[in-house]
């Protein structure tokens, strides 16, 4: 009777795959644990294929830097639209990236006490910026979604007509726009129980700084 033996390449594969998927689950649920209450979740699913992903990719170049630069070239092309909600969040997708790489290249060790010291260092967080004296965000509570253009040499003004139509708010993203002529802000907002989004967007948009408004509900 004959036996099959199983390449001892496809089991190592196999095993990394598998901790590259557990380490990103560990470092998903983390990233779930430090987001606001009522904020979209965008990070979770990325995360996790990061994870696996880079593992993948760093088990192919192994030791061949001609396969190194090739990826490196491939992976150039993609380009992300969607604004990063927090600081914090690209952080969580570098520790995906990290852990990948660790798991995919055999340092397994490293890996693992990686996590442990990225889950201590996340314990220490601030959550959502909130006017004083605002009761904590009800999950089931609508948001807005905000995003304003402003002019590049704007010192302010907005957020305090912001503050008029909402319990709380946050800042999400700012980047330049208009080939560095302008500022595009994005404002996650918690509106007050009687506001109007069609008032608050025409009282920003009646700013001399301001450029354009628009929202929408998230």
């Amino acid at each position: 009777m004959t036996t099959t033996q199983v390449d001892p390449a496809l089991s190592v594969l196999v095993t990394r795959l598998g901790l590259a998927w557990l380490c990103g689950c560990v470092v998903a649920w983390l990233a779930r644990r430090q987001r606001p209450a009522g904020s979209p979740d965008t990070l979770t699913l990325t995360l996790i294929l990061m994870s696996i992903l880079i593992a993948m990719a760093t088990q192919i170049i192994g030791d061949n830097i001609a396969r190194a630069f090739s990826l490196v070239g491939a992976l150039s092309i993609v380009r992300f639209r969607t604004a990063v909600p927090a600081t914090r969040d690209v952080a969580f997708v570098l520790a995906a990236v990290v852990v990948g790489m660790a798991v995919g290249s055999g340092q397994y060790w490293v890996a693992g006490f990686g996590l442990c010291f990225v889950a201590l260092a996340s314990q220490f967080n601030r959550t959502e910026t909130a006017k004083p004296d605002t009761k904590p965000t009800d999950p089931k509570q609508k948001s807005w979604r905000l995003t304003m253009v402003v002019g590049l040499s704007s010192t302010g003004g907005w957020e305090s007509e912001i503050e008029r139509f909402t319990d709380s708010y946050q800042l999400l993203s700012a980047e330049t726009t208009r080939r560095g002529g302008a500022m595009e802000l994005v404002y996650r907002l918690i509106p007050t129980p009687n506001s109007n989004a069609v008032e608050m967007v025409a009282a920003l948009n009646g700013l001399p700084t301001v450029e354009s408004v628009a929202t929408k509900e998230s």
